[in-house]
């Protein structure tokens, strides 16, 4: 496989009135041609801010993100700019703050085509009405603004909008949690068609681990702001290794709630602009001994994944 983003050593800090807080802390993740890479953890984990830096919407203050010979984290306020050009386009969880209320929806959805694919308005709108239909929305709302829409159809047009920079690269950040249950599985099935139709390639940020279950090739798991464990999505939501995915699987609604009861006992996520020395999910960790206090445990192989854990091998043990 082919990596088409590489994202290394990368960091984000923003600096706020209660200090400097750094969101994502030398974070390193390859994503595959034609795959989806889910970003999953607790708020405050740093998933968001991983996918607006890879957008150019959050500065970077170290590393590196690749798109092939190209490095978006130097193109410095240029960087939404190279992002676009370099076939990034992200769709966000709130369809309404996305879109501009005075333009019709056809407008909306050519907007990111503009700059790339010079063409008369003729033209633009014939496109934005081809989306339209792909995306499974009549040409009749081409002319309605985004008021005049549902909500799962405002989703409907950013995913047109998206498409229509012809990406290689689409990030999905919460892009079906607003939307209620039958809606959201009509747009995430025309994802995945999507994806097979045009061999696009996902970065999905969701907290609804059914949807990450449904949509994923690989997970990578986040807690203030360091990778977890990162593999497969058979490996990582089906065989969990790190506590920490494990309580994240464990905290997945069943019937009878024993699932839960049984996350809740690692209490509340820590302060990201404050985290723990050592191993940041020390804390809250059930097999957390004096070393993970002190030291930083580096990413090594374990069943075929990557996991950040001095532990891993023991508490596997433990399981059986």
């Amino acid at each position: 496989m082919t990596s088409l983003l590489d994202i290394r050593d990368l960091k984000v800090t923003y600096h706020t009135s209660r200090g400097a807080l750094t969101a994502v802390a030398g974070v390193s993740l390859k994503v595959e041609e034609a795959r989806t890479m889910s970003l999953i953890g607790e708020s405050g984990s740093g998933k968001s801010s991983i996918a607006r830096a890879i957008c150019g919407l959050n500065p970077v203050e170290s590393g590196a993100i690749l798109i092939g010979d190209r490095d978006l984290a130097r193109e410095g306020l240029n960087q939404s700019v190279a992002a676009g050009a370099a076939g990034v386009q992200i769709v966000f969880q709130d369809p309404v703050s996305a879109l501009d209320p005075r333009w019709p929806v056809w407008r909306s959805i050519i907007e990111p085509r503009l700059a790339r694919f010079p063409a008369d308005q003729a033209e633009h709108r014939r496109v934005a009405v081809r989306l339209m239909e792909r995306v499974g929305l009549s040409p009749a709302y081409a002319e309605r603004r985004p008021h005049q829409l549902s909500g799962g159809q405002r989703q409907r047009v950013t995913i047109a909008r998206a498409l229509a920079a012809e990406p290689k690269l689409v990030i999905l950040d919460e892009a079906v949690s607003a939307l209620d249950v039958s809606v959201r599985n009509e747009i995430l099935a025309l994802l995945d068609e999507l994806k097979r139709e045009r061999q696009l390639t996902y970065l999905f940020i969701s907290h609804d681990m059914g949807a990450v279950a449904q949509m994923s090739s690989d997970v990578a798991v986040l807690y203030l702001g360091r990778l977890m464990e990162v593999g497969t999505a058979e490996q990582v939501i089906r065989r969990p290794a790190h506590p920490y995915t494990r309580a994240l699987i464990a905290a997945v609604p069943t019937i009878d709630g024993a699932r839960q009861q049984a996350a809740r006992v690692i209490g509340d996520i820590d302060d990201p602009a404050h985290p723990p020395a050592g191993c940041r999910f020390h804390r809250r960790c059930p097999h957390a001994v004096e070393r993970c206090r002190t030291e930083v445990p580096e990413e090594r192989v374990f069943d075929g994944r990557l996991v950040a854990c001095i532990r891993v091998e023991e508490i596997a043990a433990l399981q059986h």
